[in-house]
């Protein structure tokens, strides 16, 4: 496959004789910087856009701040240890868990709606769901 490349390329490279050296033909460099510059504004910055909004979100966690993490758990910060970068969540009454930092995916200040994914949950919510799906059903 190479060698009919290669041939085809020295056929159209107008020989070794002749005067007027060819020089170098960048028209093939317009699409090349096209498809990076494309890659770059579709993929890579909106990607570190992201990573900027999730580390400043991760800097703001405070105590009382109502949080999600990464395996899905709910729960309310009780305490944040900046150091160790671990936070201390209370899932329920006299149920508290520890959790690094880094595994929290979404967290918002006490009675603001927590976003996950661009689905909101309003406080309070999670606890109107009760009974099982049988009763539902009907």
């Amino acid at each position: 496959m190479f060698l009919f490349l290669v041939s085809t390329a020295y056929a159209m490279g107008g020989g070794t004789g002749g005067g007027g050296g060819g020089g170098f033909d960048y028209s093939f460099l317009v699409p090349l910087l096209l498809v990076v510059a494309v890659i770059y504004f579709l993929m890579i910055r909106p990607q570190q856009r992201t990573e900027k909004r999730r580390k400043e979100m991760l800097a703001s966690v405070k105590k009382g701040y109502r949080v999600i993490t990464a395996g899905g758990i709910r729960g309310t910060v009780a305490k944040v240890y900046e150091k160790e970068k671990m936070v201390v969540v209370t899932i329920a009454k006299g149920v508290e868990v520890e959790v690094a930092l880094a595994k929290i995916e979404a967290a918002a200040p006490p009675g603001e709606d927590l976003a996950v994914g661009g689905a909101k949950e309003q406080p309070g919510k999670s606890e109107e769901r009760t009974g099982s799906r049988r009763s539902r059903r009907k």
